[in-house]
């Protein structure tokens, strides 16, 4: 274990409070014990604790980031434009990932809380909805990236996955598809009901009816793309195009096709949702709907800065646009 300022303290044989004045260069010390001090400072490499400073202080240098899969691709790109952004401001980030877990997501808020964390983004879904909801009646600075609490207004930014499902599945019956299966995220996740929605809106838009087994609803993971193209391989009839509602499903699929024997695109035609740095190296390159990650987590801690600096945040709910990447999947 390294040093303490209460270690430091007791070798020169002073207060605590003179080795805090000396390292933060506050007068009232004296140059010759100012001199010892730096001296251990140095030779020990101490290093502050900011936590602690935190709560003497009563305010931080510090945000949270809550995230329910630090390990996602679709997060890493916002989780770095928001330590980017931070570090620029002067500020550090510390990273939480709750696994979609209501209780660790809490626990994790409460803790932040206690350490007068500057300010908290809540980047992706997650549960405890009661608690973020006192959090905004509170004032106390919380954005929300690609998330949304209907309860109150809370500062947002999220990406129109609705139109980016609405434009993948026009895309698949431009192509002349029309059994198109939908393997999708869980049913009660709100990135999964907006992809649901724009799916919906396509086929209905071209008077086809919605035709819930071939909707299967899992998790984000590869290993549910492939158990779920085998679960549609069962059904009546087998799709001719699968809109994946993310990469890693899409990869699982693609697969779970060609364990198949089924070729791509000629037999079954994929689309994902993302655009991940999979698409590249899956073969085929894949379909996907590319969404601004970056610009998310950018715009994200704008305006987290915005509410810990009391400054008015002009775009309550921003919408972010996403894009159609065509490869050779379809």
């Amino acid at each position: 274990m390294g040093v303490t300022m209460k270690d430091i303290a007791r070798m020169i044989g002073v207060s605590e409070s003179t080795v805090s004045r000396a390292i933060n260069n506050k007068p009232g010390v004296g140059a010759k014990t100012k001199k010892k001090i730096l001296r251990l400072v140095e030779k020990y490499n101490y290093q502050p604790n900011q936590l602690a400073q935190n709560l003497a202080k009563q305010e931080s240098n510090m945000i949270g980031l809550l995230l329910p899969d630090i390990s996602s691709l679709f997060y890493s790109e916002a989780a770095r434009a928001i330590q980017d952004i931070a570090a620029k401001e002067g500020y550090q980030v510390i990273v939480c990932n709750t696994d979609g877990d209501e209780e660790r997501e809490k626990n994790y808020i409460d803790w932040l809380q206690a350490n007068k964390i500057a300010g908290i983004i809540f980047l992706g879904y997650g549960l405890a909805n009661n608690k973020i909801i006192n959090l905004g009646l509170s004032n106390y600075p919380i954005v929300l990236a690609n998330r949304l609490v209907e309860e109150v207004m809370i500062p947002s930014v999220v990406i129109d996955n609705a139109t980016g499902a609405f434009d993948a599945t026009i895309h698949l019956l431009e192509k002349g598809h029309k059994r198109i299966a939908l393997i999708n995220g869980p049913q009660d996740n709100l990135q999964s009901q907006n992809r649901l929605q724009g799916y919906k809106q396509a086929l209905k838009n071209y008077n086809i009816d919605y035709n819930p087994k071939l909707v299967i609803h899992k998790d984000w993971s590869r290993e549910s793309g492939y158990e779920g193209f085998l679960e549609l391989l069962d059904s009546d009839e087998v799709p001719t195009a699968i809109f994946a509602a993310n990469d890693l499903i899409a990869v699982g699929v693609i697969e779970a096709i060609k364990m198949g024997g089924y070729m791509i695109p000629h037999d079954i035609a994929v689309v994902g949702f993302e655009d991940t740095i999979v698409t590249s190296v899956i073969e085929p390159a894949l379909t996907t709907v590319s969404q601004p990650m970056y610009e998310l987590g950018a715009n994200s801690v704008r305006k987290l800065f915005s509410l810990i600096n009391k400054e008015e945040v002009e775009e309550k709910i921003e919408i972010l646009a996403s894009k159609l990447i065509v490869r050779k999947s379809t």
